[in-house]
């Protein structure tokens, strides 16, 4: 089981992602894409948005044993679809592919609910909700197991801590 944590832009995905880690001691990933444009800087292609996702799967399985029986992402090929068809207008096979590879991946889903916090990789402050609609709605249609965190500070760690066991459970119960 992967536990991603996914949402729109500047919603505490990354702060959440490293928290859990910590907190049940878990091996996580946090987002290849970010890690790379912040060193290479942020102008990006379609080419370029593609090699990232490969390289994101590649990254995830260096930090996240894929033989562990549990793992946190800091977002996986959803992001990849979404951010292909936002800014492109479609996404690439291998994307889609991409995501539907990914049957093991149970959500904690960001609710925008956290001020805007501009740097230079974040692109779309006046459509974060329009955004974690569009990641609601593919975690629906890919029937995919999910809980929705919300809140500030320390009670979003909290909130997610609760949703990461109660995500635990219900793999556990389905095992």
């Amino acid at each position: 089981m992967r536990i991603v944590i996914t949402g729109a832009e500047s919603s505490g995905k990354s702060t959440i992602a490293e928290h859990l880690g910590r907190q049940f001691n878990l091996p996580y990933a946090l987002e290849y894409a970010r890690c790379y444009l912040e060193e290479n800087g942020p102008d990006y292609d379609l080419e370029l948005l593609i090699r990232l996702s490969g390289l994101h799967l590649d990254y995830q399985q260096t930090e996240v044993d894929p033989v562990a029986p549990m793992g946190i992402f800091d977002t996986d090929m959803i992001n990849y679809k979404i951010w292909a068809e936002e800014v492109f207008g479609y996404c690439p096979g291998q994307i889609i592919e991409g995501v539907e590879k990914e049957s093991s991946h149970v959500y904690l889903l960001c609710m925008p609910d956290l001020p805007w916090e501009p740097d230079l990789l974040r692109e779309n402050p006046d459509d974060r909700e329009m955004l974690y609609q569009r990641h609601l709605s593919e975690i629906k249609r890919l029937n995919r197991p999910y809980a929705i965190v919300e809140g500030v500070g320390l009670q979003r760690l909290a909130n997610a801590e609760v949703a990461v066991e109660c995500l635990m459970a219900v793999q556990a119960g389905k095992a």
